[in-house]
């Protein structure tokens, strides 16, 4: 090959190079940040056109581009239009769920943004949580008897189908009682002693998304609203049972919830004629208060005021190195500390750094003096027999000194404040009933383990494809090597899609009123104690049930430095 042409090689490389580097920053988030500053300021036509342009109706964010737009025509008041767009996404999700395992791979294996987003089990349960919502509000703005009566209908439907989600998700996860009675086992309680000694922090198992109970709770709103009050009480049961055994704890919500639960459950006792059982149940799950509550609510008017506050996380992506380690036979990966901030670092050490047995042997065996340099972040993947079968495929010198793998994460989760019902003269607390934001960063971690092995297996199949071309590239395939591996490893990127527009946390109250005209306001503190006050008036007549959907959102993106002192005042 001749010196221009070598040339012209070169600068094509470098080229290819930069523009590989700038796509490899962007992340889902990024791309329709635009769209989301836009529905925080208001601003929701504008935000509509930003999510068409940057996401398709159809390809791999076929589904985001019509969950995202689903929430957003539910925030303009188009209740009917934003169904239209959550049953499109229902089926969206239904038909990736069938998606065969050899696709799957395909994508996993050269690069996850550019395979279809299929979303989370709990993703798919707020499908059917906003379409119930959006048909709570159909009813509520309905002109004539039938079409509430419709409307009520269609949110009844839509519980129905909550509730067999739930039940899918139950047999395949186990319910939290399911749960409880295998951590008694004595096994267990071995098992996880000697994994203790192998450092593993977390036990995978107590994170799984198992149940939702705000989701049995809604499904409980929506049978009372109907008339359908032993179906509600199932409802309100199944809610209370998960709240109490799991759900709370899990993630994180007010243990107010599980009183407040077991108090519908009371209600709809009495108004079914059982107040005898009804009795017995309010003496051991009730307080004294809400005993003495209960008559109150017989003949009055209910208001239920349902915040969906903050937005969810975007998940991130973090760079790691991979390199092997001849002494141990092993494959070594560490951050990039120059480039990761403290929440990666953190992230990484909990997941995957070595601990315990592990990180001492590693570090015996590595010191060339008396004494240990620990390294408390590096992970390290000891192959044993597999050695040599990496060395006789090529990986281990197709590695080189370093290679850049790619996982997904989430920096650590803003907390938002109270949230405060003002009728008149009377303050109401607001109970955190669910938890998306917690959900997300869970389901994060369980699949962290599958996260990285799938990033290792990527970037060691992309780095032998470009040895290979090397081999074949005569005098300038170790130019040809070096520049397939750093191509590689530059459009290598993680999975950092995720439904955004998903509340951060779900607030709930339930108040009785007298029948009458009642101003409402709902005073909010949200992230890094941004304040947030909404006001409507309702007209209530005995008997009804009103439902005022909230969504609150911080006006302004703190600066860095701000969210630290916010951080620090408030000891968070």
């Amino acid at each position: 090959m001749k010196r221009p042409q070598r040339t012209a090689l070169v600068r094509m490389a470098l080229v290819l190079l930069s523009a590989t580097l700038i796509s490899a920053c962007a992340s889902y988030g990024s791309g329709v940040q635009q769209a989301l500053d836009q529905v925080k300021q208001g601003d929701l036509k504008a935000s509509e056109a930003s999510f068409k342009k940057a996401l398709k109706p159809v390809g791999n964010d076929a589904l985001l581009y019509h969950l995202e737009l689903g929430i957003v025509k539910h925030l303009q008041g188009d209740y009917s239009g934003s169904n239209e767009l959550l049953s499109q996404a229902d089926r969206i999700a239904e038909q990736l769920e069938t998606t065969s395992v050899t696709d799957t791979l395909a994508v996993m294996m050269s690069n996850p943004r550019q395979g279809p987003y299929g979303g989370a089990e709990f993703e798919k349960m707020f499908i059917n949580y906003y379409k119930a919502m959006n048909y709570f509000g159909i009813a509520q703005n309905a002109s004539s008897r039938n079409q509430r009566l419709d409307a009520l209908d269609g949110a009844r439907v839509e519980s129905r189908r909550l509730i067999i989600r739930l039940n899918d998700l139950n047999s395949r996860k186990g319910t939290y009682a399911e749960q409880k009675d295998k951590d008694e086992q004595t096994f267990t309680q071995l098992l996880k002693i000697f994994e203790k000694l192998q450092g593993n922090l977390i036990d995978m198992d107590q994170l799984q998304y198992r149940d939702d109970a705000m989701a049995h709770y809604l499904t409980g709103i929506s049978f009372e609203m109907n008339g359908e009050y032993d179906n509600a009480r199932i409802s309100y049961q199944k809610a209370a049972t998960s709240y109490e055994q799991g759900f709370v704890k899990q993630f994180r919500l007010d243990k107010a919830m599980i009183s407040q639960a077991w108090f519908d459950v009371v209600r709809m006792m009495r108004k079914l004629g059982d107040r005898n059982d009804a009795k017995r149940l309010a003496k051991r799950k009730l307080s004294q208060q809400q005993r003495a509550e209960l008559q109150k609510w017989d003949n009055s008017a209910q208001l239920i005021v349902l915040e969906d506050k903050g937005m969810a996380p975007q998940r991130r992506e973090m760079n790691l190195e991979l390199s092997a380690n001849n002494t141990l036979q092993a494959l070594e990966i560490r951050p990039y500390s120059v480039y990761n901030n403290p929440a990666q670092l953190a992230w990484f050490y909990v997941l995957y750094a070595d601990k315990g047995i592990l990180d001492a042997v590693t570090n015996y065996l590595d010191a060339n003096e008396v004494g240990f340099v620990f390294s408390s972040f590096t992970k390290t993947v000891t192959l044993g027999p597999l050695w040599d079968s990496a060395v006789g495929l090529g990986l281990i010198q197709a590695i080189g000194s370093s290679m850049r793998i790619t996982i997904p994460y989430y920096e650590p989760i803003a907390k938002m404040g109270p949230s405060d019902l003002l009728i008149g003269d009377d303050s109401y607390r607001l109970i955190k009933s669910s938890n998306p934001a917690q959900m997300g960063l869970q389901e994060q971690i369980v699949n962290s383990g599958f996260d990285i092995q799938m990033a290792l297996a990527r970037a060691s199949l992309k780095a032998l494809t470009a040895a290979k071309v090397g081999q074949v590239g005569g005098e300038f395939g170790g130019l040809l090597a070096t520049v397939g591996k750093l191509t590689a490893q530059l459009t290598d990127a993680a999975e950092t899609r995720n439904w955004l527009l998903l509340p951060s946390d779900v607030r709930i109250r339930r108040v009785a009123l007298e029948p009458g005209v009642h101003q409402l306001t709902l005073d909010s503190t949200l992230e890094y104690g941004q304040h947030q006050r909404q006001q409507t008036t309702v007209t209530l007549e005995s008997g009804d049930i009103h439902l005022w959907q909230v969504r609150s959102f911080a006006d302004v993106v703190p600066t860095k430095d701000s969210q630290v002192s916010a951080l620090i005042q408030t000891g968070n």
